[in-house]
């Protein structure tokens, strides 16, 4: 098969996005290349890459962006907002990357189109209804109430009136969702079951859990005690991702810890710098053991990933959460929210704990538990790996979506 993925976002298609749909794209497309289909990734010119280049056996196509940021949004975040200040020349950017998308593909036959955001995506489908019918969409959606319009309390006005995730959705031949429940609360706003699949995100089991020698640098490099049980969340630190509650869980726990564990909470802070500031605000007059430390490298990532001794992500809604399955190929017992495609992760009692979303008396009990089983958090944690293994790894994941792409081909 001749595929090609179109990815219009601010991150280049790379392993070292680790855990963007950039990243995700990129997987997918080095797995369908071993597997002997021809693969195009089709992405914005970024400063200092050649307009088209052959990497690991993918044909990488990149467009020049004119109006957005060349540059990508980890190394100059907020780049692309500062380079376009309103909707007006948001939408023009995004629908030249369209416009010469589209002319690449009238140029060349391509089996299946691999759409990874929606914006670009329905301009495409705009100019040419035909292409949807070769057209496969992953929804990498964190926000499902909000992107889908699911809930109109907390759905914007203009999503309200055009969702560009639901307009994809109703006219590509597949979409992919990451979890059950958003099939299903599709398939209730007249989605045809039958255009929808339900595929998680992969890992590359073997690049985690990593030796005694890598753990101890990065304890060192972190400054991170070597006698201290450490709990870790990684990702946002934002309302959405739920990380007040394993603050104040930390809080309800902290007379009885005596400092002896430390919380890790690893990722950016300028999402949502009014919330980040409240929480770092909040466990610095609690008196509570937690180091913050900001976007951190992804290496440094998969090192503190077998660093840590406990994952936690306490979301309060979650397509997949990729990060605890990355926590999982490193071998760790996990806490988790019963929301979106957690429960499809976390089996409750094995390979770790599945809590009420916002509820710390109850986030503070599994992880006082955890902390006085070590035991327990070794049983755990072989049942997390040996299931990455076994239902996560992306050589599985590429046979999913290679099923998909061959009932797109015809």
């Amino acid at each position: 098969m001749r595929i090609i993925h179109v990815y219009d976002g601010h991150e280049k298609v790379c392993v070292e996005e680790g855990g963007s749909p950039a990243s995700i794209a990129y997987e997918l497309a080095r797995y369908a290349v071993k597997k002997g289909h021809q693969v195009t990734v089709l992405e914005r010119k970024w400063k200092g890459l050649p307009h088209e280049e052959g990497k690991e056996g993918i044909k990488f196509v990149r467009i020049n962006p004119r109006v957005g940021s060349n540059i990508p949004y980890k190394e100059n975040p907020y780049m692309e907002i500062k380079r376009l200040p309103g909707s007006l020349r948001l939408i023009l950017d995004r629908s030249i990357f369209a416009f010469e998308a589209s002319r690449y593909i009238r140029r060349n036959n391509f089996d299946v189109i691999h759409v990874h955001l929606p914006f670009a995506a329905c301009i495409l489908i705009m100019l040419n209804r035909k292409l949807a019918n070769k057209m496969i969409y992953t929804a990498h959606v964190g926000e499902e109430k909000k992107r889908f319009a699911l809930d109109p309390s907390v759905t914007p006005l203009a999503l309200r009136f055009f969702s560009p995730d639901l307009y994809l959705v109703k006219r590509v031949r597949k979409s992919v969702v990451l979890n059950e429940p958003l099939k299903q609360k599709l398939v209730e706003k007249g989605i045809k079951k039958e255009k929808l699949e339900v595929i998680p995100n992969g890992v590359n089991v073997e690049e985690f859990n990593l030796g005694k020698e890598e753990v101890t640098k990065i304890r060192r490099k972190y400054q991170l005690d070597e006698d201290k049980v450490i709990v870790m969340f990684t990702g946002g630190v934002k309302p959405r991702k739920g990380v007040e509650y394993l603050i104040k869980a930390a809080h309800i726990l902290k007379n009885n810890l005596k400092n002896n564990v430390l919380f890790l909470i690893v990722g950016p802070t300028d999402r949502d710098i009014q919330y980040a500031e409240a929480i770092m605000r909040y466990a610095k007059e609690k008196g509570i053991y937690a180091k913050f430390t900001g976007f951190i490298p992804w290496e440094d990532l998969k090192a503190l990933y077998s660093a840590c001794d406990i994952f936690v992500l306490p979301s309060l809604e979650e397509g997949h959460g990729l990060v605890l399955t990355e926590a999982m190929a490193s071998g760790k017992p996990l806490i988790g929210s019963n929301v979106g495609g957690i429960p499809k992760q976390i089996r409750d009692g094995w390979n770790g704990f599945l809590v009420k979303p916002g509820n710390e008396k109850q986030l503070a009990e599994k992880i006082r538990y955890l902390i006085d089983n070590p035991e327990e958090r070794e049983r755990m944690g072989r049942n997390s790996r040996k299931l990455a293994e076994e239902e996560f790894h992306w050589k599985k994941i590429i046979e999913r979506y290679l099923k998909v792409y061959e009932e797109i081909a015809g």
